[in-house]
């Protein structure tokens, strides 16, 4: 993680959620002025822990922009991705002086269809943050001169509306265009800051709700992925038993030299059922890790602001 920030209780504290891709750190890099930001070309996050970067309005107010890794990266399950925004969340609740004041959430509008994991995490993000939080919300969407046709940049922007942010926005969250430069970012950065002057700090529900209760399972959110766990061994418990039905005759080594069709048919039958099995090992891991989680996070804040 980077070094320590100081922030005084008059700074302006935002946090950079989106896709792995989706331009946050350029966002970070553009309204800083810090070129030294790592910015990742590729589809792995560059960003592996949340990072605090400075930088000032044109008014000399100072703001700490919030980094934080791509919550759609599929080598993290979502029990990660909660364990993960809960450690800066809800840290929030021990440490007054540093609540947030809004989030951007930058999203590529050259992504042509919304992934069903992209529309998983963003239902989890909700769950996180709570109707409340809305309304500090800015969804800017990036990239934005790579698209030639008008009608493609509209329609793409009406879909994710009508679909993928329907609530957010219905509620409160605000849809801003970036053209990535520093103007832009600052406008939307003042977005933000008149939000929280007229509504208050963010205070997210995960955070409320650790306050009352430190079992991350006990939460909104946690109990909304440990219902889809549940959900998902169910689902693939059954499969399970659907591919014992289908066991074909077993094979021997010696039919993979004699019986070939046979040997393939059987070795496939045991690559599926393993596959399934290491699935259901896998999400009862999560599903344990999950149960035993509870809030021991208040030193996270403290190493990233220097508190």
């Amino acid at each position: 993680m980077a070094g320590s920030v100081s922030v005084g209780k008059s700074d302006v504290l935002i946090a950079l959620l989106g896709l792995t891709g989706a331009g946050k750190t350029t966002f970070a890099s553009v309204a800083s002025g810090d070129k030294t930001l790592k910015v990742g070309h590729s589809i792995y996050p560059c960003t592996q822990d949340p990072k605090a970067i400075p930088c000032k309005m044109p008014d000399g107010r100072k703001v700490v922009l919030i980094d934080t890794p791509g919550f759609d990266d599929d080598n993290r399950s979502d029990v990660q991705i909660l364990e993960d925004i809960a450690k800066w969340m809800a840290a929030q609740g021990y440490l007054k002086r540093h609540q947030l004041d809004g989030i951007i959430l930058l999203h590529p509008i050259t992504v042509h269809r919304v992934g069903g994991n992209e529309r998983a995490r963003t239902k989890l993000l909700q769950k996180i943050l709570g109707e409340n939080a809305y309304k500090r919300i800015v969804i800017a969407t990036t990239m934005w001169e790579q698209l030639n046709s008008e009608v493609d940049m509209q329609e793409r922007l009406d879909g994710r509306e009508k679909d993928l942010w329907h609530e957010l926005v219905t509620r409160g969250a605000k849809i801003s265009k970036h053209a990535n430069n520093r103007e832009s970012a600052y406008n939307i950065i003042q977005e933000i800051i008149e939000r929280s002057e007229k509504y208050g700090k963010l205070e997210p529900l995960l955070q409320v709700e650790l306050a009352k209760n430190p079992m991350l399972v006990e939460t909104t959110a946690g109990r909304t992925v440990k219902e889809q766990l549940l959900l998902d061994i169910k689902k693939t418990r059954e499969l399970v038993r659907d591919h014992e039905h289908k066991k074909p005759r077993r094979a021997t080594k010696r039919d993979q030299v004699i019986r070939p069709a046979r040997w393939k048919e059987w070795k496939e039958w045991v690559d599926e059922k393993r596959t399934l099995e290491e699935r259901i090992d896998m999400k009862e891991v999560q599903l344990k890790r999950l149960n035993s989680l509870s809030f021991r996070l208040k030193s996270f804040f403290v190493g990233l602001f220097g508190g």
